[in-house]
């Protein structure tokens, strides 16, 4: 009896830690998968928008909305990949500050007015440059309020 006992112990510790190391390996997925949708989504939109507000490419009504649509899609998909455990410190490449879990209401209330932020500057792209430009300022600040609350700039 005691041998089976041992056995069965044995087995579910090693279902456990197999859990814990799957566990892991979704946990840096998920930080993978919202850092990507930041710097291969977001960034290169905003930096198109950015260079036809200063003239550095000519403004498109056109590029200009499909940039902003591609931002105003990003929140739904990224809050979901902030599990507990991909704080920063915790899981590398990380910038998550652990007030976004102090208060995750918060940080999806900001998410959401990201994705309404910028779907009002695709909006505004079809009013001409001037509406666009204080649309997507206003999009911009929303960026830095999120930043500011719950990104901790790596080094």
């Amino acid at each position: 009896m005691q041998k089976l006992m041992l056995v069965v112990c044995a087995a579910a510790g090693l279902a456990t830690y197999a859990t814990l190391a799957i566990s892991a390996e979704d946990l840096a997925a998920a930080v993978k998968a919202r850092r990507h949708l930041m710097k291969e989504v977001v960034a290169p939109a905003a930096k198109l928008a950015n260079k036809m507000i200063k003239g550095d490419e000519p403004f498109d009504a056109a590029k200009a909305a499909k940039a902003m649509t591609e931002i105003s899609e990003v929140p739904d998909k990224y809050v979901k990949l902030f599990p507990k455990g991909t704080e920063h410190g915790a899981i590398a490449d990380s910038e998550a500050k652990a007030t976004i879990w102090e208060d995750f209401p918060k940080f999806e209330a900001t998410a959401k007015k990201l994705k309404d932020a910028s779907a009002k500057a695709a909006s505004a792209a079809a009013q001409g440059q001037g509406t666009f430009t204080a649309a997507f300022k206003d999009m911009t600040n929303v960026c830095k309020e999120c930043h500011e609350s719950f990104r901790e700039k790596l080094e």
